[in-house]
């Protein structure tokens, strides 16, 4: 039952993480001249406030469960797989709070057209992960 708990604990994470992610990028990109400031300070205040707790739900959920199952998932590749996915997914969630905060105090951020498309990055990312495992490889006979 407990295993349960950690699984909508881990998957409501990862929903507030990457969705807050995916759309924050989007709204920050959007922005244009003297908007820029202010709706780049709003997502960064929205990204603090849902992403980042969503992230460390996520993140909790998703070890326990590893470290409770290791013996099942020690020697699954595509675990493995979906562990280097969610640290590249980690790694954009920090460069979109970096160019937040950078365009929140003001300051000319050049690559937006990077951060447009970070959020479809995570996005790939997110089916992808969903996807690795037992979908895409099946269990070994054996």
């Amino acid at each position: 039952m407990h295993l349960l708990w950690l699984k909508a604990l881990h998957l409501v994470g990862a929903f507030l993480w990457l969705g807050t992610s995916i759309g924050v990028a989007l709204v920050a990109a959007a922005a244009a001249g003297d908007q820029r400031a202010p709706v780049a300070a709003l997502a960064r205040r929205v990204a603090l406030r849902i992403a980042t707790p969503g992230l460390v739900l996520a993140f909790v959920g998703g070890l326990t469960m590893l470290a409770l199952s290791w013996d099942l998932y020690a020697r699954a590749g595509w675990m493995h797989g979906k562990l280097l996915l969610v640290v590249i997914a980690a790694g954009l969630h920090g460069a979109i709070s970096g160019k937040l905060r950078k365009m929140a105090g003001g300051a000319e951020v050049g690559g937006l057209a990077g951060l447009a498309y970070a959020y479809l990055a995570i996005l790939v990312l997110v089916v992808v992960a969903v996807l690795l495992g037992p979908v895409l490889i099946p269990a070994r006979a054996g």
